[in-house]
């Protein structure tokens, strides 16, 4: 008997994390359907490098309708969210979340069984050393943070009390090529190529890296678990930014006497970077894989793909 191929609706097709989600659950074999709730990527104006259809998050009859014409997913993976450059921006606690509790709410109700968003590890707050998925929050919360909470929260209380599946997925600190402009990545590259000495903070903190291609991975394999829960993804270690940083100037071949920590503040709204890390006790059971690409493998993979793209303005 033929095997019927999966089902997967994902949101957030055009970004960072998500093109290249959609790329790989493709590639495995299942059929992606790729939707976003902003009317100009749908059109002419915007060429996306997945065929994407629009979605009013905030309107049941609309989700209703796309149910009805091309007939339920297998799961529902919902990684857009907008205003990522602004964690204190009120769209954060208003617009992304109710998007997010509607089609929470809708899909459930119209016979959905699975249900899977991708949270932040940014909802620990200001906790330190290693986190576990049980810890509640700790210190100041970014509005960002916050309102992935708030998501979350509610997911999991809904499939709870009509037994649906609801995933919730905490990536820790994601980097690769690919980022938005303006990135810490971007500035260093963009440095080198010009010649130019990178503007950079005092890099005093710390951050538990994962390079965006194990991330889409563990997005794969999370995505095939049953039973809702709540998943650390990230590298399960620790890195000052300012040991990142050194680590990745000196892969691009960078002098290393003109790196000059300091000589830029740190933006407002910077959600505290304490040092802490994923515990990756429940990824590794529930999927019986954890990432192993270390720090140094992940900036030279960045690096090779930043020397394919086309060079930013």
């Amino acid at each position: 008997m033929p095997v019927t191929r999966q089902t997967i609706w994902l949101t957030g097709s055009g970004g960072f994390i998500g093109s290249p989600l959609a790329l790989a659950l493709k590639q495995s074999g299942m059929d992606v359907r790729c939707f976003t709730n902003s009317a100009v990527e749908v059109s002419g104006e915007k060429k996306r490098e997945h065929d994407c259809f629009y979605l009013d998050y905030l309107n049941k009859a609309d989700i209703a309708r796309q149910v009805d014409d091309r007939g339920l997913p297998d799961a529902f993976i919902h990684v857009g969210w907008g205003a990522m450059a602004n964690p204190e921006s009120p769209l954060h606690l208003e617009e992304n979340v109710q998007a997010g509790k509607i089609l929470i709410s809708t899909l459930f109700e119209l016979g959905l069984s699975k249900f899977i968003f991708l949270g932040s590890m940014n909802e620990y707050g200001a906790r330190t050393g290693s986190l576990v998925e049980t810890m509640k929050p700790e210190g100041r919360l970014t509005n960002y943070a916050k309102g992935k909470i708030q998501v979350a929260e509610f997911g999991l209380e809904v499939a709870r009390r009509i037994r649906r599946t609801f995933i919730h997925i905490r990536p820790f600190y994601v980097f690769g090529a690919g980022q938005r402009r303006g990135s810490l990545i971007n500035d260093l590259y963009k440095s080198y190529k010009q010649g130019q000495v990178p503007a950079l903070g005092p890099c005093d903190y710390y951050r538990d890296y994962i390079h965006v291609a194990d991330v889409v991975e563990g997005i794969r394999r999370i995505s095939e678990i049953d039973g809702s829960t709540t998943v650390n993804l990230g590298s399960g270690n620790v890195i000052k930014l300012k040991d990142f940083v050194t680590l990745f100037w000196k892969a691009l071949g960078g002098n290393m006497d003109t790196l000059g920590f300091g000589s830029r503040p740190m933006r407002p709204g910077e959600p505290e970077q304490p040092r802490s890390y994923a515990d990756l006790t429940r990824l590794k059971e529930l999927t019986n894989w954890a990432p192993s690409r270390s720090i140094e493998d992940g900036i030279d993979l960045t690096i090779r793909v930043l020397e394919q793209l086309p060079p930013q303005p």
